[in-house]
């Protein structure tokens, strides 16, 4: 019981806490989850398999095309320039599908996690696919719109860019330095705003039904006030994650790198050194390591459970002293 007490949502909780008590939660209910979720899972594991795929494979053989016809013929064809924009295309289409496929794999994942808030507990799920449409649907808008807003300060930045160099040709080629400094300031300083969009979309997923936009203007601000926690939670929980998902994916980034030495070796008059099934053994390699990656990066979203129960517990805390303050 005092195990279960322990891992109680709706506690106050420092970051060591929240790191803890998500840690637990999920390595002990790990078999509940994975059976709840591995179906939408395998899904996103097959998209980024397409998506990896024709990034290992297809930007290569075009680079080596480009460079070749520059070094021949002082201009590129019309076909090369064809074939990029439909790579370029494919690959918007397969990034945006990936992001939706795992909104929709962490679905069963957030079921499961309402569950444990509503009971306290995780159950072992009777059959397939146990996340509800509306709750599948709610992550996907949830994600969808955050990501929309995360993509705001970007275009802001290339709005800017693109005045100044209308307003002084080759200004971004005289200062590419500058403007790559800047530019990585700029993400450094929007990255430390996004924080309270997480607490945002978790929010918006595990209460009653109301709008994002409304969620947003209401829950940004009480985002902001536990900054520091969220900081601390998601630094050193995603530090965590990408050491893991560096090893895990080291067979996929040894594929993709071989890829591009090879099409380099061809450049340079080799022959491509390559197997036949080289595109079968790079989709699947990269989709059975996006399959285990998935289960490392719901790390996060565990912990970001147990910081959304712990700052609604601090606000409510708050809220109830506010009037005892007043009298005083």
């Amino acid at each position: 019981m005092e195990k279960q007490d322990d891992l109680t949502l709706m506690k106050p909780r420092g970051y060591r806490r929240v790191l803890m008590a998500g840690f637990r939660l999920y390595t002990g209910n790990f078999r509940r989850l994975f059976k709840a979720s591995w179906q939408m899972a395998l899904l996103y594991a097959l998209s980024c398999g397409a998506l990896g795929t024709l990034t290992a494979i297809k930007i290569p053989e075009l680079t080596l095309a480009l460079q070749q016809q520059l070094a021949s013929m002082q201009g590129v064809m019309m076909e090369t320039l064809r074939e990029y924009a439909l790579t370029g295309l494919a690959l918007l289409a397969l990034s945006v599908l990936s992001i939706a496929t795992l909104s929709l794999a962490s679905a069963p994942i957030l079921s499961k996690l309402k569950e444990h808030k509503e009971t306290g507990t995780i159950t072992t799920p009777p059959h397939w696919l146990t996340a509800s449409p509306h709750l599948m649907g709610r992550s996907l808008k949830g994600v969808f719109f955050t990501v929309l807003v995360m993509l705001i300060p970007v275009v802001v930045f290339i709005v800017f860019l693109i005045l100044a160099e209308m307003m002084n040709q080759g200004i971004i080629i005289r200062h590419l330095m500058t403007t790559i400094g800047a530019l990585s300031l700029w993400m450094i300083i929007c990255l430390l705003f996004y924080l309270p969009l997480f607490h945002v979309l978790m929010k918006y997923v595990m209460e009653a039904p109301c709008g994002y936009w409304r969620t947003l203007a209401s829950n940004y601000p009480t985002g902001l006030r536990h900054w520091g926690l969220l900081f601390l939670v998601f630094f050193i929980s995603a530090l965590f994650v990408l050491l893991v998902t560096m090893v895990v994916t080291l067979p996929s980034t040894i594929l993709n790198f071989a890829n591009q030495q090879a099409h380099l070796g061809l450049l340079m008059g080799d022959a491509l050194g390559m197997p036949s099934y080289i595109v079968s053994l790079t989709f699947g390699t990269t989709a059975l390591c996006s399959f285990i990656q998935f289960y490392v990066s719901q790390v996060t979203l565990v912990h970001n459970y147990y910081v959304y129960g712990s700052i609604e517990t601090r606000e409510k805390e708050r809220t109830e002293n506010q009037p005892f303050d007043a009298q005083q």
